[in-house]
């Protein structure tokens, strides 16, 4: 019984013996074949960056009121309306302020007036101070004169004391006439009107202050626009964000790409770009502005270390109402570009050790009756490469060939 196991054990050994004998002994191109292949054909190969973007206004203002201490009595737009810049698009309640400013205007002409009346006293008196001032100086002359001719008597003893002492009282009596007559002049012109000139200049300022509220008390478009947001109501406070106005006819994509990639993006490249909603259609578009430095958080430092983005923009080639602000898009923004080139995955090339580079191709050939397969190296030049494919080109290529890509039976055929 034990022999008759034993014979069976060899049995089975010889079996699979001869099986993998036969299998190994099978030709290297009927191995191949069962491997993976790339068809080939001439078609346009491009090297590209792929990132979203979205859809913004190429100029847009977010409006909101200088004034805050009056209510909105009228708004005057609604959200798709067209405006130019200057268009009030909403007027504040400012009835109390018009009042503050004809009680202001009314301060100015009194005061003015209060500042001639000033001015016409004060060259009335100055004139009679000037008048007094000259007629105690002749006074005090006249007195002078009288006292030396007395002094000159007495001393030649024609007059007595008594009269000497009168005619020095009188002229010491005109002297202190003539230096109060003097103070009264300096005290005159000493005098000023700086306190009305100042209380003048207060209410012009305030004037100022209360016409610009008035002014800015109308809030008006700063650019041509469509109104896409409006928050203003009547009767409530100006407060916030109004309005917001947008250019809905000069539209760019905005995007952010990737320190890995930003070195391969320049000014003009053009770029691809497909929306959800329009399907496979294609819109074209160009790189237009890159910036300098990475995207930044709001403490002015960059926003990520380990994934840092540069703000890009994408300035569409033509207008299309199909595309609209706030869309989502998918952006192919062109590296290198080569039409109507062959290209294969990079795993079909084979780099011999003379650094020739070769790619194997099944062919199909009758032999005895039967179609059998089978393998033929062709040495190719590359040329532009992608993320996954690069281009070949020799004069043995053609449109149909199957090109071997499993990096096994390449191996398989190479040492064929």
């Amino acid at each position: 019984m034990k022999k008759k196991i034993l014979i069976g054990v060899l049995v089975l050994i010889a079996i699979f013996s001869a099986f993998f004998i036969w299998r190994s002994s099978m030709p290297n191109a009927e191995n191949a074949a069962a491997a993976q292949t790339f068809a080939l054909e001439k078609a346009d190969l491009l090297d590209s960056v792929l990132v979203s973007g979205t859809v913004v206004s190429s100029s847009t203002e977010n409006i909101y009121s200088k004034v805050s201490n009056y209510p909105i009595k009228k708004v005057n737009f609604e959200v798709g309306d067209k405006v130019k810049a200057g268009d009030v698009l909403a007027q504040l309640d400012t009835s109390t302020l018009e009042l503050d400013i004809k009680q202001t205007e009314l301060n100015i002409r009194n005061a003015e007036a209060s500042l001639k009346n000033e001015n016409s006293s004060n060259e009335y008196n100055m004139q009679s101070a000037l008048n007094n001032v000259e007629l105690a100086a002749i006074e005090l002359k006249n007195s002078q004169n009288s006292f030396d001719q007395i002094k000159a008597l007495y001393e030649s003893g024609s007059i007595s004391q008594d009269e000497l002492t009168k005619a020095e009282a009188a002229l010491k009596k005109t002297q202190l006439s003539y230096d109060n007559a003097q103070a009264s002049l300096v005290n005159i012109q000493n005098k000023n009107t700086t306190t009305t000139k100042n209380n003048i200049e207060i209410q012009r300022v305030t004037l100022e202050k209360q016409r610009k509220t008035l002014n800015d008390a109308k809030i008006t478009a700063p650019i041509d626009g469509t109104v896409t947001m409006v928050n203003a109501k009547e009767n409530s406070a100006a407060a916030g964000l109004l309005f917001v106005i947008e250019d809905t006819e000069n539209l760019i994509v905005s995007t952010a790409i990737g320190e890995y990639d930003i070195s391969l993006i320049n000014l003009g490249q053009e770029v691809i770009i497909k929306t959800d909603s329009t399907g496979d259609k294609q819109f074209l578009g160009n790189v237009s502005k890159i910036a300098p430095t990475a995207i930044k958080d709001a403490s002015g430092n960059t926003a990520a270390a380990s994934n840092v983005q540069f703000d890009t923009e994408i300035t569409m080639q033509a207008k299309d109402s199909n595309i609209k602000i706030g869309m989502n898009v998918r952006l192919t923004i062109k590296l290198k570009e080569k039409k109507n080139v062959f290209f294969v995955p990079y795993d079909a090339i084979v780099t011999d050790n003379k650094g020739d580079q070769f790619i194997n191709v099944l062919e199909t050939i009758q032999q005895d009756g039967k179609a059998q397969s089978n393998t033929r190296k062709i040495q190719v030049q590359t040329g532009m490469e992608t993320d996954m494919y690069v281009e070949i080109s020799s004069p043995d290529l053609r449109d149909g060939m199957k090109v071997l890509t499993s990096a096994i039976a390449i191996q398989e055929a190479a040492n064929d």
